[in-house]
């Protein structure tokens, strides 16, 4: 694979995808598993993640499935003690895996507030120290931090039929720490080798997407004119994951359509 990706090629990487079961993260574990890379998924779910990982390896190279819980700061030793004794080490972490409030805005209680905080920020921010921790013992790594527009600019409520059920204030305080997160990665570790960058995204059409009201106004707000599929995330994820992204440390990369360009 290394003649026809070039500097894009993750030939010999080992980069673990938390939450690479659905959504973005199955698209991502795709390309990348495509780019050459030796692919760890991870899902609360074991079998989910076992699943999903034969499946994917059929289109690419090797992947495999871990369960992982973020809540759990054992699991998440477990994790790691397990990636590096089964594959020698992590060089990439992307840290895709979120969860959602179950509850609207003006229902949110105290006991919600805090899951989202453990999975979302602790969760997050414990798994990075522990792979990061690994990473310096390599003598160099790479993190990928995922982001969205509703991190960098506020959500449109005239775009969804039920505002009230849709719209999430704490999506966009976990979003928006992201990209700064990403910043003070870059420039605290850039002396162990590590760069450290966030990919920020716009929707992504889905099945189950709602077509009579969501989409068409969401579309008519894109420059672009349409919601995300998942190959438009393969280039993306492959570029800041490989050394063709070498001298790229610290920055937001935008994949919206043009979303926040208005």
């Amino acid at each position: 694979m290394t003649d026809t990706w070039g500097p894009f090629s993750l030939d010999e990487k080992i980069v673990v995808v938390t939450g690479g079961t659905r959504r973005y993260g199955y698209y991502f574990c795709q390309a990348l598993s495509q780019a050459g890379a030796t692919v760890v998924l991870t899902s609360r779910d074991q079998g989910r993640a076992d699943e999903t990982a034969r499946e994917i390896s059929q289109q690419g190279s090797e992947v495999h499935g871990y369960s992982l819980e973020l809540e759990d700061s054992g699991s998440i030793d477990r994790f790691v003690d397990a990636v590096v004794a089964d594959h020698g080490g992590i060089d990439v972490l992307v840290n895709n895996a979120r969860t959602m409030a179950g509850m609207t805005t003006s229902e949110i209680t105290q006991q919600e507030l805090d899951r989202l905080f453990r999975v979302n920020v602790v969760g997050t921010f414990l798994l990075t120290r522990r792979v990061v921790e690994e990473m310096k013992q390599a003598s160099g790594g790479n993190i990928i931090n995922i982001g969205s527009i509703y991190g960098l600019v506020g959500q449109q409520p005239r775009i969804y039929a039920d505002p009230e059920a849709s719209l999430s204030y704490t999506y966009c305080i976990f979003k928006g720490g992201m990209v700064t997160y990403s910043r003070q990665l870059a420039t605290t570790l850039a002396e162990h080798n590590i760069r450290a960058n966030c990919l920020s995204l716009g929707g992504l059409r889905e099945t189950s997407v709602d077509e009579s009201h969501f989409l068409p106004h969401y579309e008519e707000r894109v420059p672009l004119g349409r919601m995300a599929i998942g190959e438009d995330v393969a280039g993306p994820i492959v570029f800041l994951a490989s050394d063709a992204s070498a001298y790229v440390t610290g920055t937001n990369l935008v994949v919206d359509g043009g979303w926040t360009a208005w």
